[in-house]
C-alpha cells in the first residue's frame, strides 16, 4: 500500500473509531491486516484514555504483538495490564476454550465481564474481538449470527462497547451477510470520515423499554429484531414495553413488520411513543395487511 493511501486510511480509521461510544456494537469488515489492527488498537487506546476497562481478543496476531502495537502508540500497557484495566488474550481461548463454540456460553462469559467491570468501578467496558477463529472451529453461520444478534442485549445498557473484526478475505458471503445484519452498525472498506453508527439502542428502566436512534433497514434488521425480542419477551414480567422511536429517522417495511408483530404477540402491551407520520403510515399498512391475511 502506498504511503498516501495508508495515511488516508489511518485518518479515516481514527475519525470513525472516535464515533464508537459506549452502547455501540460495531462490525468492522476489513480487507487489510493493518486496517483491522489499527482499528482495534485505536478502539482500545481510546477506551483506556477515558478510564474504561478494555478486553482485546486477538486472532490474526498474537497477544504479545497486540501489546507491542499499543506500546508503539504510546499506550502505557505495563501499568494497564498490571492494574487489570487491560487484558489481551487469544480469541480462541475466550470464545471456544472448551473446544466448541456455543453462543449462549460466550454471551454468559461476556455478561460476567461486563458485571465485573461495573463492580470494579470502571465507567465503561470496551471489548474487541477478531472473529477469524470461527472458521477454524467450524462455527456454523447460524450459530455465529445468533451469537452476534443476541449479544446485543449486553450493549443496550450503555455500559459496554464492542467491535467485531471480520476479514472479508476469509469469510464467505454466507457468513458475512447475516453477521453484519446482526450488528446495529457496520464499517466497510469504503466508509467515509462522516460515518456514524446507523442505529443506536438504549435500554430504559422507567418505563421499561428501548430508546431507538438512527435508522433501521435490511443492513441491521437482525440486530434490531433481537433487541426487540429481548425487551418484549417473556422476561418482561407482564410490564408494558415502551419503545421511544422519536429519534428514529428511518425504518423500512421489515422494521415496521417486526414492530407490528411485537405489538400483536408480546406477552404484555407494547407502546410506541414519538412515532413519526411516515412510520405510523407504514405500521397501519403492515397491520392492515396482516389482518387481511389472517396473520396471528
Amino acid at each position: 500500500m502506498r504511503r498516501a493511501d495508508r495515511k488516508a486510511m489511518t485518518v479515516t480509521t481514527s475519525a470513525v473509531v472516535d464515533q464508537v461510544h459506549l452502547g455501540d456494537h460495531i462490525c468492522w469488515a476489513h480487507e487489510d491486516d493493518s486496517d483491522g489492527l489499527d482499528a482495534a488498537g485505536r478502539f482500545v487506546a481510546a477506551g483506556l484514555r477515558l478510564g474504561h476497562k478494555a478486553l482485546w481478543f486477538t486472532d490474526a496476531i498474537a497477544p504479545s504483538a497486540a501489546r507491542d502495537h499499543l506500546d508503539s502508540r504510546g499506550v502505557p500497557t505495563r501499568a494497564a495490564l498490571a492494574g487489570g484495566q487491560l487484558r489481551i488474550v487469544a480469541a480462541e481461548e475466550a470464545y471456544a476454550g472448551s473446544g466448541r463454540f456455543t453462543p449462549e456460553a460466550m454471551i454468559d462469559t461476556l455478561a460476567a465481564e461486563a458485571d465485573r467491570s461495573r463492580r470494579e468501578g470502571y465507567p465503561g467496558l470496551r471489548m474487541v474481538g477478531d472473529m477469524g477463529w470461527a472458521l477454524r472451529h467450524r462455527a456454523s453461520p447460524a450459530d455465529l449470527c445468533r451469537y452476534e444478534a443476541e449479544v446485543n442485549r449486553l450493549f443496550i445498557d450503555g455500559h459496554t462497547a464492542g467491535m467485531c473484526l471480520y476479514d472479508r478475505r476469509l469469510f464467505p458471503s454466507e457468513y458475512l451477510v447475516p453477521v453484519t445484519t446482526a450488528h446495529p452498525a457496520t464499517v466497510g472498506p469504503r466508509t467515509g470520515r462522516a460515518w456514524t453508527p446507523l442505529l443506536r439502542a438504549y435500554r430504559t428502566r422507567d418505563p421499561h423499554g428501548l430508546r431507538l436512534i438512527g435508522e433501521i433497514d435490511r443492513s441491521n434488521r437482525g440486530a434490531f429484531t433481537a433487541m426487540l425480542d429481548h425487551v418484549t419477551g417473556e422476561a418482561t414480567n407482564e410490564r408494558t414495553t415502551v419503545l421511544d422511536v422519536s429519534e428514529l429517522s428511518f425504518a423500512d417495511v421489515g422494521a415496521a413488520t417486526a414492530l407490528a408483530r411485537a405489538r400483536r404477540n408480546a406477552p404484555s402491551a407494547v407502546r410506541l411513543v414519538g412515532c413519526r407520520p411516515a412510520l405510523s403510515r407504514l405500521l397501519d399498512l403492515v397491520d392492515g395487511t396482516a389482518r387481511a391475511g389472517g396473520v396471528a
